[in-house]
């Protein structure tokens, strides 16, 4: 305890006055002998003892009266064994969660909305000197300014500007920051405020934060006051949409997408809901639904667009519950204009399915050879070998060489530029093909083929035996349709003859024994800059399906025909998908993802509107506009990358669409979704607060007005002149009842 005025509390010393008043005037008795006095011994002995307890308590009362007024005259203090700071500087960090989960409402007001008004009742009691720094939580700790600042009306202005909404918070990683943060800040008094929700999804095993963080705090030279500020109340009722699926393969004008929303309930009592899909903002189809308490239920959903280009789909559920911001979610819709494949027949045939590319034609536009009046987003053309050139190339997206048996230099070197400028080649084999002049010229000069063609395998001459493809699992776009099971079995289909593919990395004659003066250098480059994969293969081992990108574009090399001639495939249900989805995979698989998770960089590639000037290989940088969910608009550079202008724009943090807008005026939507952890919109119950707090010697406070009324009391003490003022004033009604009746007694 200390004394704001110490000097009066030397009046205390005044409580001798009456103890000598008391001394002094003692009565003074002349015994006079009497002789019956003996008599009266015993009544006069009890009499003298109560006597002087009485007076003994009437001194202790006096005496504490003077001692009690010259203490509340001296203002005591009680500082609680601590050394108080006063109006010193100090170095503070509050910790603002941003998820989405604060957007809850309780009695007519937003978590978050509450967290920033604390927030700013904060910054303003600060004193002159201190510095601040405020981190927001949601997707990832961002501080609000680049390090701490000393111009607290900044901080308190940039506060009233952050808007809530972000993905679900990692609050190890925020006490992280907002730790390392304080270590770096110069102030000797320091405090760490966390004001959140305290949402169990952010928080996981809290035990082991706690513990991590203390194990932080004792590790530290100046070790900071730590407050916990739990905002809002329960909010136990939400309805959320919890995810959309839909085929991730290519679709085109007019084809149907359907799409699946999962909706969960995360309340105690049922709930009727209104499920409403929009596609590019229009109300398209609209499904009632009855969830019950903690309950999934999915809605399925078509719809289909009348326009190439980027579309968004969006799925909404009306439903009361105190968490809107979870109550829609959407993803972004690419639909492709049609594609143009090239089929080079290297073994042309006047009658029906004789041609090496007949089955495959039907395969790949079977809707125009059915004359059905739904579209086909591939479009085919036919020609022979001889009249591949610049001219058939142009405005082809893909080019299947189906059993051709050689090129001319020429077409090499033009089919070699159309698959680095981004287009795609997928070789064939078949009975035609010169293994000998692919490995020279189109393995090893040009580097087109991911693997060399090696012996041939399977029934030859009426020896040996076939094969089928593996049964497994596959991880690329090409095949991913087949891991499905209603949707084929790949396995069904049997190989009689193929050829063996040999990757670059298996021992080969073309890239280990092969003459200096049989490979230029930039031959050699191209080998070794290789990287093939293998997409499928036969139960033998032997690989089916290979596959490696040269420049923009890339090559895919099929160890069999694509005709019936050494397979049994094209007789298969499962030939019509296979080839669909391998060509359209390979026409757009270099397309960057539209939807992404909060955090991933949004990539938009575009094709540049401006010829290279000159000598110029590659395209100018072009600055475009992109629109953030929050409906800023910020400037984005697109940078040449090959012939292909990229665009990238990194913060991601808050969940939504971000839509860019090409140079051509065309807008391409990427639509960045987060987790659905924090629809469950429960917190840490007082109990596992209360042990947070006791693990990290932390004090939990319920608002600002109790947290700054703590912080008075840490910095300044409490004062207790008034209490020791009442007990003065009660003191001296006591000695004046104990006077008149110890008085009345004695009378």
């Amino acid at each position: 305890m200390i004394f704001g005025n110490p000097l009066l509390a030397w009046g205390a010393l005044a409580f001798s006055i009456p103890l000598i008043l008391h001394i002094l005037n003692r009565s003074r008795f002349r015994k006079v002998e009497w002789g019956a006095m003996h008599l009266l011994e015993s009544v006069i002995n009890v009499n003298h003892k109560r006597f002087q307890f009485e007076q003994f308590l009437l001194l202790l009362v006096r005496c504490a009266i003077p001692a009690l007024l010259a203490m509340c005259l001296a203002r005591p203090i009680l500082t609680g064994a601590k050394m108080l700071t006063g109006d010193a500087p100090v170095s503070l960090v509050i910790v603002v969660d941003t998820s989405y989960s604060m957007d809850a409402v309780t009695a007519g007001v937003s978590r978050f909305d509450q967290a920033i008004e604390a927030a700013t009742a904060i910054v303003e009691s600060v004193g002159r000197g201190s510095e601040v720094a405020v981190i927001q939580t949601g997707g990832s700790p961002t501080p609000i300014f680049d390090e701490p600042v000393f111009d607290s009306p900044a901080v308190v202005r940039r506060l009233k500007t952050l808007q809530g909404g972000y993905g679900a918070s990692d609050m190890q990683q925020a006490l992280d920051a907002g730790l390392a943060t304080l270590a770096g800040m110069s102030n000797v008094r320091r405090e760490l405020i966390i004001i959140s929700d305290f949402q169990n999804a952010d928080w996981g095993a809290p035990e082991r934060i706690a513990a991590t963080v203390r194990q932080q705090l004792d590790s530290m030279p100046v070790k900071p006051e730590l407050t916990l500020m739990q905002i809002g109340g329960d909010a136990e009722d939400n309805v959320a949409v919890e995810s959309l699926e839909f085929t991730g393969r290519p679709l085109g004008v007019g084809q149907q997408l359907a799409v699946r929303a999962t909706v969960r309930n995360h309340g105690k009592v049922s709930s009727e809901a209104r499920v409403t899909l929009k596609t590019d903002g229009n109300e398209d189809s609209v499904s009632q639904v009855t969830l019950s308490a903690n309950s999934v239920t999915q809605t399925l959903f078509t719809c289909s667009f009348d326009k190439a280009g980027s579309h968004v789909i969006n799925v909404e559920v009306s439903a009361n519950d105190s968490l809107e911001t979870d109550n829609s979610l959407a993803a972004s819709v690419t639909i492709w204009d049609q594609i143009d494949v090239l089929l080079v027949d290297g073994d042309p045939s006047s009658q029906p399915l004789k041609g090496e590319t007949d089955f495959l034609s039907v395969a790949l536009t079977p809707y125009s050879l059915g004359r059905l009046k739904l579209s086909d987003l591939l479009r085919t053309k036919t020609i022979t070998a001889e009249r591949l050139n610049s001219e058939s190339l142009q405005n082809t997206k893909v080019v299947v060489m189906a059993n051709v048996p050689r090129l001319s230099d020429n077409q090499v070197a033009e089919l070699r530029s159309f698959v680095e400028a981004g287009g795609a080649l997928i070789v064939a084999s078949g009975n035609r093909i010169d293994p000998v002049w692919y490995n020279q010229h189109l393995f090893s000069t040009s580097g087109l083929l991911p693997a060399e063609f090696g012996d041939p395998r399977g029934k030859i001459d009426d020896q040996g035996q076939g094969s089928r493809m593996m049964a497994q699992h596959f991880d690329h776009p090409a095949l991913q349709f087949f891991n499905d099971p209603a949707n084929g079995d790949l396995s069904t289909a049997e190989v009689s003859q193929w050829y063996e593919l040999k990757l670059p990395n298996v021992s080969s004659p073309i890239l280990t024994a092969a003459p200096a003066n049989e490979a230029s250098d930039e031959a050699l480059s191209r080998q070794a800059d290789r990287n093939s994969l293998v997409i499928a293969r036969l139960d033998n081992g032997d690989p089916f399906l290979v596959e490696h990108s040269v420049g923009d574009g890339v090559v895919i090399q099929m160890a069999t025909s694509c005709d019936a001639d050494w397979t049994d495939l094209p007789l298969r249900p499962v030939y019509v998908p296979m080839m669909q989805q391998m060509v359209m995979a390979a026409a757009t698989q270099f397309t960057p993802p539209v939807n992404i998770q909060t955090g991933e960089p949004a990539v938009v590639m575009f094709q540049s509107t401006e010829p290279p000037d000159g000598d110029q290989t590659e395209a100018k940088p072009v600055t475009l506009s992109i629109s953030t969910p929050d409906g800023a608009r910020r400037n984005l550079v697109a940078s040449p990358e090959g012939s292909k202008l990229i665009a990238r724009f990194n913060d991601t943090r808050r969940p939504g669409i971000y839509t860019v807008m090409g140079p051509a005026g065309d807008l391409t939507h990427v639509v960045a979704t987060t987790s659905r952890e924090e629809s469950d919109v429960s917190s840490l119950d007082k109990n596992k607060l209360a042990e947070l707090a006791k693990i990290t010697d932390a004090a939990v406070v319920e608002s600002s007005i109790q947290y700054l009324e703590q912080d008075r009391l840490r910095r300044n003490g409490r004062e207790i002149w008034k209490y020791v003022l009442i007990a003065l004033l009660a003191f001296m009604f006591l000695e004046l009842v104990l006077q008149q009746r110890f008085s009345r007694i004695r009378t």
